[in-house]
């Protein structure tokens, strides 16, 4: 699965409302979500976990979803 399909898989997972194909054309934001997601799974699972980063990681995928949600808003506003 590429970057692309795979943010928007994870994407459309966290905002089922976001779903359809033309509400997320985005390929920066699927491409970093990809690999701000998988980071963050990674980073829970390991033995010794990295607090900080796992922090830093949320945050960051949070920070993606919001700006989707904004871009879907004024695109349909």
């Amino acid at each position: 699965m590429s970057l692309l399909e795979l943010g928007r898989a994870r994407l459309a997972m966290v905002l089922p409302g976001h779903r359809e194909r033309g509400a997320m054309d985005h390929r920066i934001h699927f491409e970093a979500y990809a690999l701000a997601s998988t980071t963050l799974d990674n980073l829970e699972r390991k033995m010794t976990r990295r607090e900080d980063l796992i922090h830093e990681y949320r945050q960051i995928c949070l920070d993606l979803q919001a700006e989707v949600v904004t871009m879907r808003t004024l695109r349909t506003g």
